[in-house]
């Protein structure tokens, strides 16, 4: 498997409401077209809250908590392997196909915030809680 994670930021005057809204109802329906035939999944993760470490507590002491972070969405694509992404930027770089994204991104995104990441994805599971426990008895 192969991931790549899209951090996402609204482009100024608008809402994160019409954000979200463009994005379910325009941008992604282009991406299923285009190239949904790649992608195993293909996954819009909205911020509802942000925490993060360094937060200083109402005693003085540095914990987590909330903090301010300007993304929006983070969006997860899953390929079956790393050719399939190149499948896909090869698309993307198509001068027709390009235009159709480019112009409906000037709807809602920010260009120049997005960032790209390819990750190498690991999946232990959630595990049945064997080894908490022995180590709890040890």
């Amino acid at each position: 498997m192969y991931k790549v994670l899209w951090f996402l930021k609204r482009k100024a005057g608008i809402t994160f409401e019409q954000f979200q809204d463009h994005y379910e109802t325009s941008h992604s329906v282009l991406g299923q077209k285009y190239f949904g035939h790649r992608l195993l999944e293909y996954k819009r993760n909205y911020k509802v809250e942000t925490w993060g470490g360094g937060v200083t507590g109402e005693d003085g002491g540095h914990g987590f908590g909330p903090k301010p972070w300007d993304y929006d969405c983070v969006t997860e694509w899953v390929m079956p392997d790393e050719a399939a992404y190149d499948e896909i930027i090869r698309l993307l770089a198509d001068p027709v196909i390009s235009k159709v994204f480019y112009e409906d991104e000037e709807h809602f995104l920010d260009r120049d915030a997005t960032l790209l990441i390819k990750c190498d994805a690991r999946d232990t599971g959630p595990g049945d809680g064997a080894e908490t426990l022995r180590l709890q008895r040890a």
